[in-house]
C-alpha cells in the first residue's frame, strides 16, 4: 500500500476526517471495504462482563474466609482494592453500551447495560450516553464534562481522589453546568443502585462475612473513584512531550497503552486502545485490535506509534511534566 506523507497534505494528526480520506487514498477504498467488516462481536463482550464479575465473587469469596479479627481487616484492605478495580473495569462496559455494541437491537443493549452495568453507579445508559457523546463532541474543549483531565496530576490529586474530596469536586462543577446537560430522567436508577448495594452488604453480613462487606464498602468508596478518576486523565492530559498539543488551544491529547493483562484490566473494553476509539467510535473493542494492525500498515500508523505508552510511563511523564509547571 503506498504511504502517503502527513506532511506532505499538512494534516493534524488530530483531525480523523483528513486522516481517514487519506488511509482511503491510500488503500484505494480499501479501508473504508475493512471498515464496514468490523461488527461487535458480542459472544466476546458477555465474556468479558463475565469474567468481572466472577472475579469480583472470587474476591469476595477469598476475603470471606480469612480468619480472625486482624486477619479479616487486612484481608478487607487488600480485597478493597481488588474490588475497585473490578468494578472500574465492569464500569468500562457502559461505554461500550453507550455506542450500542453489547447486544444485537438497542434495546437490549440498554436493557442488559441497566441490568449489569448502570446500577453499580447508580444511573442509566440512557442517562451516561448524554454525557459521554459531549465527550466525543467536546474533547479538550468547553463542553466535556469527562473533566478528570483538567486536573494537574499530584500526589495531592490523587489523596483527594482516594479521600472522595475529588468526586465532590466535580459533581459540584457538573452541578453548576446548564440543566439540560445534567438532569436524569428520574432518580429511580439512584435508588435501585444504592439497594443492591443496600441488599449484597445485608448478604454477606448476615453471613458472617464482615470482611467482605467492608472490602466492598472500601472498594465502592474509595478505590472505585481513584481508578475511575485516574484512568482518563492519563488517556487525556498532555505532557510536556506533546509539545504540539500544548501549543494549540486543545487540552487533550489521546493515548494507545500496552496489551498486557494489568491494562486490559486497568483499561479494559478497549480502553487501552483510546485514540483508536476515538477515531473510530463506533467500532467495537472487540475489533480494535484488527483495526490497530491495518492502520499500522498506513501513514496514519506513525501517529499511533508517537501516541503509544504504557499506564506507568503515562503517569510518570504527566507527573514529572505537572510538577515542572
Amino acid at each position: 500500500m503506498e504511504q502517503l506523507s502527513l506532511d506532505r497534505f499538512r494534516i493534524d494528526p488530530d483531525d480523523w476526517p483528513s486522516l481517514l480520506s487519506q488511509v482511503n487514498a491510500e488503500s484505494r477504498g480499501g479501508y473504508a471495504a475493512f471498515r464496514k467488516t468490523l461488527t461487535p462481536r458480542h459472544a466476546v463482550v458477555w465474556r468479558d462482563i463475565a469474567l468481572g464479575y466472577a472475579a469480583l465473587c472470587g474476591i469476595l469469596a477469598a476475603v470471606a474466609a480469612v480468619p480472625g479479627i486482624v486477619g479479616g481487616v487486612l484481608a478487607a484492605c487488600g480485597g478493597a482494592v481488588l474490588i475497585g478495580l473490578f468494578i472500574a473495569y465492569i464500569q468500562l462496559f457502559i461505554h461500550e453500551a453507550a455506542h450500542w455494541h453489547i447486544a444485537p437491537t438497542r434495546e437490549m443493549n440498554d436493557r442488559i447495560a441497566n441490568a449489569l452495568i448502570a446500577w453499580q453507579v447508580g444511573t442509566s445508559i440512557a442517562a451516561y450516553r448524554k454525557v459521554h457523546f459531549e465527550h466525543h463532541r467536546h474533547l479538550g474543549k468547553d463542553g466535556d464534562e469527562e473533566l478528570s483531565y483538567l486536573y494537574p496530576l499530584s500526589w495531592k490529586l490523587l489523596f483527594e481522589m482516594i479521600t472522595g474530596i475529588h468526586a465532590v469536586r466535580v459533581f459540584l462543577s457538573r452541578s453548576k453546568a446548564p440543566k439540560a446537560a445534567t438532569e436524569t430522567a428520574s432518580k429511580a436508577p439512584l435508588l435501585k443502585g444504592a439497594a443492591i448495594h443496600l441488599l449484597l452488604l445485608g448478604a454477606l453480613v448476615a453471613l458472617g462475612a464482615w470482611p467482605a462487606a467492608l472490602a466492598w464498602c472500601g472498594g465502592m468508596a474509595v478505590f472505585f473513584p481513584l481508578f475511575a478518576t485516574l484512568r482518563p486523565l492519563l488517556e487525556h492530559r498532555p505532557a510536556a512531550s506533546d509539545s504540539t498539543i500544548l501549543a494549540t488551544d486543545r487540552k487533550s491529547v489521546t493515548r494507545v497503552f500496552d496489551d498486557g493483562v494489568i491494562a486490559r484490566v486497568f483499561g479494559g473494553a478497549g480502553f487501552n486502545r483510546h485514540l483508536l476509539h476515538h477515531w473510530e467510535p463506533q467500532v467495537s473493542y472487540t475489533r480494535l485490535a484488527e483495526l490497530d494492525s491495518f492502520l499500522a500498515t498506513t501513514s496514519v500508523g506513525s501517529i499511533v506509534d508517537e501516541r503509544r505508552t504504557t499506564y506507568a510511563g503515562a503517569f510518570r511523564a504527566i507527573l514529572a511534566s505537572d510538577r515542572a509547571s
